[in-house]
């Protein structure tokens, strides 16, 4: 290599003798061609020359940690691996030392290269994180469920019948539920009990809607904003007594929920209260559809006519031969219950329920299902909550009070989150009721070529209520815009592109009368 640049060596090495060199190997630390100025990097990330240490050395940075942050010598990804050794070598020379005089800098992790497959995390295989299966994993997999993975949990994703695939069986038990009832596994929401004389008072600036004003034995649909006023996790309080609550957070924010509570429990000492989490101590099903009241009288001989539990009332009752707790909540959009007991109680209340769900020609449903029936109401999840999104994007400015102070309510107020030409929630079906689009897409007026579009969708269905695709999405200006007006789905990955018309979010029963009745 030296050779071919047109340098000459220092000195030659003997042809070698049997067993080895007769001579030891001197290192060549730096090529050098006689006539010609060249760059000899030493660092290739950092394009650290040999000429930028010997600058190093002789304005004072002799140390080799000076040196180091004096050049940036070994600050790449790769820490000095590639560099380290060469460039201790040309500071020695330059010192008039050698290189063990000079010493090395200090090293960090990783001491050895990292295997990228470290980097692919969860897409890992199997065993690189612990399983967590909820309480009903073994009875749904007796009653024939195909699981997926959220997060760590695996869930019952669909109960296929023979010759069904997930588009199949998922369309079904979505107009089971619609039309009968359906039982669900919720087990895997959060669950953080918030007790305290003060408990009332916390909820009130954690959450950005009253909470104080809840009465025992009532439960409050409440949204949780980041410090920045942005949109962070939504779920069910549930008040038993003046100093008791339940707080339910979304699957995926169960843990973060929890430690977002107990952060701001001890940023504000003056308050009396304590935070408790619960979401293994609790096993839950939701029973869901026009047929759940009469199933649920199957299993229970307590009172849960409307006049005794009405929409979002709280019960304490034997359910299937075991104490639990009810609450009349609904994600789906129809008449529901989620029945919480002890996980050592889950078996009987799985049986219990099933049995009373097929008297009134209905089943267990999966998490498809469970999805397509939330964006046929309009409900908002994760893939709308995506850490972008305010209150008022996703249709819920009400849900912000003007009574008190709540955590992140200043940050909400500032212009670029007040502007009305931000996107914000809306419904979208193809004009072609055949059409078929993705999530993700990104929506654009017609005959829009080129920028940003105006939004992007954010959840898909296939609705049997509907009889098409839909889905929900957030289009600038909103729903006083582009109501009844058509946009376009643009899919560079798939080459499409897909009129939709802009609707309404709630595109079953918009007014509530089925989950009121």
């Amino acid at each position: 290599a030296a050779r071919a640049l047109g340098a000459t060596a220092r000195r030659r090495l003997a042809p070698p003798a049997p067993g080895g060199w007769d001579t030891p190997l001197d290192p060549i630390w730096e090529v050098r061609v006689e006539g010609r100025k060249l760059k000899g990097f030493v660092d290739l990330a950092n394009d650290v020359t040999a000429e930028d240490l010997r600058l190093a050395q002789r304005e004072g940075y002799e140390s080799v940690e000076h040196a180091k942050r004096y050049t940036t010598l070994g600050m790449a990804p790769d820490q000095g691996k590639t560099s380290g050794v060469v460039g201790m070598a040309l500071l020695a020379q330059a010192r008039g030392e050698t290189p063990e005089a000079v010493g090395t800098t200090t090293f960090r992790p990783p001491y050895a290269p990292v295997s990228l497959g470290i980097f692919a995390g969860a897409e890992g295989g199997p065993m690189w994180e612990p399983v967590r299966r909820t309480p009903f994993h073994g009875a749904a997999e007796a009653a024939g469920a195909v699981f997926v993975d959220a997060g760590l949990w695996k869930r019952a994703w669909y109960f296929p019948r023979r010759g069904e695939g997930l588009a199949a069986a998922s369309r079904r038990e979505a107009a089971m539920v619609r039309d009968t009832v359906g039982l669900c596994d919720v087990s895997t929401l959060g669950k953080l009990r918030v007790q305290g004389p003060d408990a009332a008072a916390f909820l009130d600036r954690i959450y950005s809607n009253l909470m104080s004003t809840l009465p025992p034995g009532k439960a409050r649909y409440g949204f949780m904003l980041r410090e920045d006023g942005v949109a962070y996790d939504d779920g069910a309080v549930w008040r038993w007594s003046e100093t008791d609550f339940l707080v339910t957070a979304t699957t995926a924010h169960a843990a973060g929920v929890h430690d977002h509570l107990e952060l701001w429990a001890a940023r504000w000492p003056d308050l009396r209260v304590d935070i408790a989490c619960e979401t293994e101590a609790w096993a839950a099903l939701a029973l869901a559809g026009p047929r759940a009241r009469a199933a649920l009288a199957r299993a229970t001989s307590a009172d849960v006519s409307d006049a005794a539990l009405p929409f979002m009332g709280l019960a304490s009752a034997e359910v299937c031969g075991a104490q639990a707790k009810i609450a009349r909540i609904s994600f789906s959009g129809e008449l529901a219950y989620e029945i919480y007991v002890r996980p050592s109680d889950a078996e009987g209340l799985w049986e219990g329920l099933s049995a009373a769900a097929q008297a009134e020609r209905g089943g267990p449903y999966g998490l498809e299902a469970l999805d397509i029936l939330r964006v046929e109401k309009g409900h908002v999840t994760g893939r709308e909550i995506d850490g972008r999104m305010t209150l008022a994007d996703l249709g819920l400015p009400r849900m912000m009070s003007k009574k008190k102070a709540f955590l992140g309510q200043a940050l909400a107020g500032r212009p670029g989150l007040t502007d009305p030409a931000r996107p914000s929630l809306v419904g979208l079906e193809p004009t072609d009721a055949e059409a078929a689009f993705m999530a993700g897409a990104v929506l654009a007026p017609p005959g829009h070529r080129q920028g940003h579009g105006l939004g992007h969708v954010a959840s898909i269905a296939d609705s049997p209520a509907r009889g098409r695709r839909i889905a929900l999405g957030f289009v600038a200006g909103g729903l006083a815009e582009w109501e009844g007006r058509v946009v376009v789905a643009k899919d560079p990955i798939a080459r499409a592109e897909t009129p939709l018309r802009v609707v309404s979010p709630h595109f079953v029963d918009p007014d509530g009368e089925r989950l009121r009745g």
